[in-house]
């Protein structure tokens, strides 16, 4: 009895526990920006490279690539860690968008596609095709959901009101085939990355591995994992090659944004650019900002409006600004994805590179910082998995008090903690994120293993008990 009662205790401490920790992680770590004043130092881009220099070894990259340039030069040039050079490819992800935009701005300049026609104009068998303008698209104002895919996709939102879904670019992707009469990957590389130079960069898996992809890695635990390259399956996965999987260096990237610093050096007019630019829709947001043809345009923290894009796969992670009134640009591209912190991080570390640029002082980041946010998740996940262990180990303990008394409470006590509870933990990202679990699976791995593994648990020690508790019954019931 007395060993019985102290596990319980023990039991209900780590619950209370967890379930602190989950309130806790959820109201902090949210990257606060610096809004610092200026530093005299004269060389800005030594002072770059110097502090990308501590910040990748502090977030814990494998490896990262930069590059800083102007309407005609190249500015900062620079790889981190296990990245052999800026020529080295990566997986942009959703900075794929805004190339598959500036397609679009192409065919409509040659008269070939019109921003506010329906696009049941193209895609004759899409659905609700004649209730969705391209131009909806283009700024995720279709209506159609997060996370549906070429197949399911259909209006369930507000049309007008942005919501950020990959489908509108994967039918992007697929209005270009149609009109071209091209795949997606020669109309790209005909059309953007041949005139451009841009000779690494790729729209295929194929043709990525051999400009040289570089390997990619998944976070379990707060561990980098050296995973094989994660890519588009099928004609129907949720992200498709135009909504982010296209490749490219950081170099390639530079290429990229000097042609828009430039005024589109013939790839498309000077007007297209302002369109894609500045034709957007507010979002409201902890810092607003507003969404216009594959660019974000955002006033907050810089001294002036920033043009930038952020990618995430399930190997890496990329941003390109375009800064127009200092006429700069900024490629930034890492070869992980750690969700819950190395997202975030990197998300202070190329903000703290456009503030350098604006002569303030960039971001900070602690050198315990890494390890400390992971074992607050790896804890949580932790408690999570001994609360489904401790059931299990108490078996023989609760067989032996078992008593058939009380029938309701002990009822409702199997089906709370051996139903309710894993089923809450297994909607918990769609609870808690909006997000789906196969969506989890994807992106945390390491919390995705933690559900499934904890609420397996629990449906199995609620399986046997519910076994241990019906013979008990059956006994008790013969013997009268």
């Amino acid at each position: 009895m007395k060993h019985f009662n102290v596990c319980k205790k023990i039991y209900i401490s780590v619950s209370l526990v967890l379930l602190c920790l989950i309130f806790i992680v959820g109201f902090t770590f949210n990257g606060h920006k610096a809004y610092a004043e200026s530093d005299s130092d004269v060389n800005v881009f030594d002072r770059i490279d110097a502090y990308l220099s501590d910040a990748f070894s502090k977030a814990h990259f494998p490896a990262m690539s930069v590059t800083v340039v102007d309407k005609e030069n190249v500015l900062l040039s620079k790889a981190y860690g296990s990245c052999e050079s800026t020529d080295t490819p990566f997986l942009l992800g959703s900075v794929s968008k805004s190339f598959t935009a500036l397609c679009i701005m192409q065919l409509v300049e040659q008269g070939k596609v019109d921003l506010d026609k329906n696009i049941v104009e193209y895609l004759p068998d899409a659905t609700d095709g004649n209730k969705i303008t391209v131009r909806q698209l283009l700024n995720h104002t279709s209506g159609l959901g997060e996370h549906q895919n070429l197949e399911n996709n259909k209006i369930v939102g507000k049309q007008g009101e942005h919501t950020y879904a990959n489908v509108n670019y994967s039918l992007l992707g697929k209005i270009i085939e149609a009109v071209s009469k091209q795949s997606y990957e020669s109309y790209v590389t005909e059309n953007v990355f041949t005139p451009l130079n841009m000779t690494n960069s790729a729209a295929t898996l194929e043709k990525s591995i051999e400009n040289g992809l570089i390997d990619g890695y998944e976070n379990w635990f707060g561990v980098n994992t050296k995973t094989g390259a994660k890519y588009p399956q099928k004609p129907n996965d949720w992200i498709t090659v135009p909504a982010g999987y296209l490749s490219a260096s950081t170099a390639d990237l530079g290429k990229y944004i000097q042609m828009y610093l430039n005024g589109g050096q013939g790839i498309v007019s000077s007007e297209s650019i302002d369109k894609m630019f500045y034709e957007n829709v507010s979002v409201d947001a902890a810092i607003p900002y507003k969404y216009g043809m594959g660019w974000t345009l955002i006033n907050e923290p810089l001294k002036e409006p920033a043009l930038r894009h952020s990618g995430l796969v399930e190997t890496g992670m990329s941003v390109i600004y375009v800064l127009p009134e200092s006429e700069l640009g900024i490629a930034i591209a890492v070869n992980t994805n750690d969700y819950f912190v190395g997202k975030d991080l990197m998300d202070r570390i190329d903000w703290g590179v456009a503030l350098m640029l604006m002569g303030d002082k960039p971001n900070q980041i602690s050198s315990s910082e890494y390890v400390t946010r992971h074992l607050l998740y790896d804890f949580i996940y932790f408690v999570a998995l001994v609360i489904a262990v401790l059931p299990l180990c108490l078996l023989r303990v609760y067989k032996n008090r078992l008593q058939v008394g009380n029938l309701p409470v002990k009822i409702v006590a199997i089906v709370s903690l051996h139903l309710l509870l894993p089923i809450f933990l297994l909607l918990l990202p769609q609870i808690a994120f909006s997000t789906p679990l196969w969506v989890v699976c994807a992106f945390v791995p390491d919390m995705f293993l933690t559900i499934i593994v904890s609420s397996t648990l629990l449906f199995v020690g609620g399986i046997i008990k519910a076994i241990f508790f019906i013979t008990k019954y059956n006994k008790r019931k013969a013997s009268f």
